[in-house]
């Protein structure tokens, strides 16, 4: 049997280009977020005691038990669906209006609050350090209200999605 492979050019406009490339980076982004997640899931399961005491028992029993414990720890290409549903949603644009945000009496703009947060995250990366948050909080709303006033004073071009 002989195969062939035929190589088409795909002509596309630069506009087409950019929606691909952002098609594909997402797809990347989406594939590598579930491989990360089931490689967590898939540690969790081995270091558990149950998996341990499986490898002592015949095949027939092992092959039964490995499948609860695959069902346990959502170890399945269904599963793996339910975690990327929720990143395939259409994304909703904020309006101007909800790109800021109300802190302790303080008007902060959302996106900067955000990158506050990831400052100040712990080094597990899954959650903020609240105390270090706290002691920097005071700080951040004044060096965020300076760049604010700056960026309104100054010629200073900004996009529309900072909200002003």
């Amino acid at each position: 049997m002989v195969n062939y492979v035929l190589t088409l050019a795909l002509k596309t406009e630069l506009w087409q280009e950019h929606i691909l490339e952002k098609r594909l980076n997402i797809a990347r982004m989406i594939y590598n977020s579930c491989l990360s997640e089931i490689l967590k899931r898939h540690r969790k399961m081995i270091n558990s005691s149950e998996y341990k005491e499986i490898s002592n028992l015949d095949k027939k029993e092992q092959s039964k038990r490995y499948k609860e414990l695959d069902k346990k720890y959502s170890i399945s290409k269904f599963e793996l669906n339910k975690y990327v549903k929720p990143m395939t949603n259409e994304y909703e644009k904020k309006s101007l209006s909800k790109r800021w945000v109300e802190i302790l009496g303080n008007k902060i703009q959302r996106d900067l609050y955000s990158a506050f947060l990831i400052k100040n995250v712990k080094e597990n990366l899954e959650e903020v350090n609240i105390e270090k948050a706290q002691k920097e909080f005071k700080n951040f709303v004044k060096l965020h209200n300076e760049e604010i006033e700056r960026i309104k004073k100054g010629n200073v071009k900004t996009l529309k999605c900072m909200g002003f």
